[in-house]
């Protein structure tokens, strides 16, 4: 084809739409351009390498050497940095941001077309979406769904809280334990010790017979037993203290920690155990559970409908130029979904199963440590009013009789120790007692001690509504 001139005889402009179809074409190009230069990159980050290293530099500063610890003290620098806790607000940050990512539509679908034919003009070109009507029952699943996943990891970070706490409280119970038992068993060690080499001269000597001395050297070695034991729980007892504070071992050595207090009295147990048939953050989980079961029941049932889609397009059909629109639905299965919801329907009666189950071991686990805790008491009781006094009244009595001429240095030792084991016995008892009231405190996820419970109170606190 020649070219066609004008007037002037200067080359004519080509047609206005070729022009125009240009045009858009590059601004087509210039949009992608921004679209893409808009899109975060992804950048690598290896796992953290240095924690062992960052774990042993950790100290305990919130309070000056030598201060002493109380249980709420212990517990807030617990949570700040308990790795299960730190742990478990992550996961609650991931599905905060699961929730707000559902609350955005699903994405378009665009299609591009192009074709070349043998006539004037040669290219013909198209665009096509295809757009899910994002509305009712569908998005409010799905949005509901998320906002209760989310609902259930912030339950999950209370309960890595309690977890944390009883085993901080149960490590402060045996480590002041140990610090009472490690002299008591050393004084019982070194008592019968003396007592065995009395009677081994004895024998030695033909005073006495063998029997005597055997029976000693067993309660000898069963004092050493105890003793090492005793060390045994003292060690354990610092790495718990540091596990459950997120710190090294080295960093509670020499921590000063208050007294255990004594349980309170529990004529509310009645209305807190019903409390915590209802309230724990298990129990929680397990409702929120049902709830997503029950949503999914919904969503089955809306399946048994039509999904509609849009689709708009833009079709350049060399030199025409056409808007088609086109209504999409996608229809459900051929039994009208009745198996899906079979399906979901049994999924909340297992979910509601599952609720009673988690609601009886609750009762269940109050129950246990309830009984625990007015058996340890009962022990204690008997200990402290009968078999100490006993123990000292039978020890003074001995000493008395050597004193008088009545009774040698041998019987003397035996009293003295017997009546260290009924001390042991005693500090036994009080352990029972303060670790059934720790299990109690944990089963109904409630601290006897105001400030603990205001710690815990405010740690789960939660950071604000989804956004």
């Amino acid at each position: 084809m020649r070219p066609v001139y004008g007037r002037a005889g200067r080359r004519a402009r080509p047609p206005r739409r070729r022009r125009g179809q240009v045009k858009h074409g590059w601004t087509s190009v210039g949009l992608a351009a921004v679209s893409l230069a808009g899109c975060i990159h992804y950048a690598p980050e290896p796992p953290p390498e240095r924690y062992p290293a960052a774990l042993e530099a950790r100290r305990l500063d919130e309070k000056p050497a030598g201060a002493v610890w109380s249980g709420a003290d212990l517990l807030a620098a617990a949570l700040a940095r308990n790795p299960q806790v730190a742990a478990a607000r992550a996961r609650h940050a991931t599905a905060l941001a699961a929730a707000r990512t559902a609350k955005l539509g699903p994405g378009l679908t665009l299609t591009l077309t192009g074709e070349y034919a043998d006539e004037t003009p040669h290219w013909g070109y198209g665009a096509a979406a295809d757009v899910p009507v994002d509305a009712g029952v569908r998005r409010r699943v799905r949005v509901t769904t998320a906002d209760l996943q989310a609902l259930q990891a912030w339950y999950d970070v209370g309960e890595a809280a309690w977890t944390v706490r009883t085993a901080l409280e149960k490590a402060r119970i045996d480590a002041q334990s140990a610090a009472v038992e490690l002299p008591l068993a050393e004084g019982v060690v070194d008592l019968r010790r003396e007592r065995l080499q009395r009677l081994e001269r004895r024998v030695a000597a033909g005073e006495d017979d063998r029997a005597p001395a055997l029976v000693a050297q067993n309660d000898l070695g069963g004092g050493e037993r105890r003793l090492a034991e005793a060390r045994g729980r003292s060690d354990q007892a610092a790495v718990a203290l540091a596990k459950a504070l997120g710190v090294a071992p080295p960093a509670v050595r020499n921590l000063a920690l208050a007294p255990v207090a004594e349980p309170p009295a529990l004529g509310d147990l009645p209305a807190w155990r019903g409390q915590a048939a209802l309230s724990r953050g298990d129990v929680l989980r397990a409702i929120a559970d049902y709830d997503i079961a029950e949503n999914a029941l919904r969503l089955e049932v809306t399946k048994q409908y039509p999904e509609v889609r849009i689709g708009p397009g833009y079709n350049y059909d060399h030199g025409v130029t056409k808007l088609p629109l086109n209504l999409s639905l996608a229809l459900p299965s051929y039994d009208l979904n009745r198996r899906a919801i079979d399906q979901a329907e049994a999924g909340r009666a297992a979910s509601g199963r599952a609720m009673e189950a988690v609601q009886a071991d609750v009762l269940s686990r109050v129950d246990t440590a309830a009984a625990a805790l007015a058996t340890a008491r009962a022990t204690l009781d008997r200990l402290a009013s009968r078999e100490l006094p006993a123990a000292r009244r039978a020890a003074a009595n001995t000493a008395r009789a050597v004193r008088a001429g009545e009774a040698d240095r041998v019987d003397d030792l035996a009293a003295r120790a017997a009546a260290l084991d009924a001390d042991l016995n005693l500090l036994d008892a009080r352990r029972a007692v303060w670790t059934a009231t720790a299990d109690l405190e944990d089963a109904l996820r409630r601290a006897f001690d105001p400030a603990e419970t205001a710690i815990l109170q405010a740690a789960m606190t939660r950071p604000g509504a989804l956004r």
